[in-house]
């Protein structure tokens, strides 16, 4: 079978004007070809403190391996950053999803974050006094973007992926990479 490792870290957030603390919630989904063999596919970063550059560093670490007889469903990863308040409240502050690359090596991805936006003033003053934000029922918004064009959304920072790639097997296949 071939196999795909996924090694590094989630390494920081940046771009988050309106929050002072921020974490971020992840996971990976692949199609029904892909099994996992170790690692964990989802997890929670710690929450991070914003320095004067607007960026928080988390440094997580990721660590998965897969093996699959075929290349569909390649493996995506889906982010939720939520911030947390001086009373220990959290809400969701962006949204965000990104393909891994199908080459083998080390890669910096940047996975750009989008949240629903207010679009009643009520709402807005809502958010304004009370804080939280509007979220998603369905979250197969984020990774399918089904109906995501009927969405009135707000661009949000950005989080920053340091993988390595590993691909093994993949040549007897039929996959070539270069």
């Amino acid at each position: 079978m071939a196999e795909l490792h996924i090694l590094g870290q989630l390494q920081c957030a940046s771009k988050f004007y309106d929050k002072s603390f921020i974490f971020c919630r992840y996971s990976f989904q692949a199609g029904p070809n892909w099994t996992i063999v170790s690692g964990c596919p989802e997890g929670q970063t710690v929450s991070a403190k914003l320095d004067y550059e607007k960026t928080a560093v988390w440094a997580h670490p990721v660590d998965i391996h897969y093996v699959t007889k075929g290349v569909q469903g390649w493996p995506k990863l889906i982010l939720q950053v939520s911030c947390l308040d001086t009373i220990g409240r959290s809400w969701i502050i962006g949204y965000g999803c990104c393909n891994l690359p199908a080459v083998p090596g080390p890669h910096t991805i940047h996975v750009n974050c989008w949240v629903p936006s207010a679009i009643k003033l009520t709402d807005k003053v809502r958010q304004y006094f009370v804080g939280g934000s509007h979220q998603l029922i369905q979250s197969d918004i984020v990774n399918l973007g089904l109906n995501r064009s009927k969405l009135n959304t707000q661009s949000k920072g950005t989080v920053q992926l340091q993988i390595n790639l590993i691909l093994r097997n993949f040549s007897q296949f039929g996959v070539e990479y270069k």
